[in-house]
C-alpha cells in the first residue's frame, strides 16, 4: 500500500445477487477497481475512508474507499472512469447499460440521482 492511514470511517454493507457472482469474483482478485450505484441519498453518504464491506453468499470482502464521483449518467461515468474498471466481464457500453437495467428500477433511479462511482 501507499502508507496512508485512514480514521477508521462508517462500514457500508453491499450484497451481490448470486447471479452476480463472476462480478463479485472481479472485486475479490482485484480487477475491478470502481464499484458504482445509483447515487441515491442512501450511497451518497459513502465517503472517502469509509469500508465497502461486500458480500455474496458466504463470501466477503472489504475494500477502503478511496475517492468518490458523482456522475450524471451512465455515458459520463464511463467517459470518466473506463468502461474496464467499472464492468471487467462486458464488451461494450450497450452489455454494461444492460447490467445496470438489470437492477429493479435502475433505469429510474439513474435517470433521478444519476450514479456515485467508488474507487475501491
Amino acid at each position: 500500500g501507499s502508507g496512508m492511514t485512514y480514521d477508521s470511517g462508517m462500514k457500508h454493507r453491499l450484497v451481490f445477487r448470486a447471479s452476480d457472482r463472476a462480478e463479485f469474483q472481479t472485486i475479490a482478485d482485484g480487477r475491478k477497481t470502481i464499484e458504482t450505484r445509483a447515487a441515491t441519498p442512501k450511497y451518497r453518504k459513502v465517503a472517502v475512508g469509509d469500508e465497502l464491506v461486500i458480500r455474496c453468499g458466504t463470501e466477503e470482502v472489504t475494500r477502503v474507499v478511496k475517492r468518490v464521483e458523482i456522475y450524471f449518467s451512465i455515458d459520463e461515468l464511463l467517459a470518466g472512469v473506463g468502461l474496464n474498471n467499472v464492468m471487467p466481464l462486458v464488451e461494450n457500453v450497450e452489455q454494461a447499460k444492460q447490467e445496470w437495467y438489470s437492477y429493479p428500477g435502475y433505469r429510474d433511479k439513474i435517470a433521478q440521482h444519476g450514479l456515485v462511482a467508488w474507487y475501491i
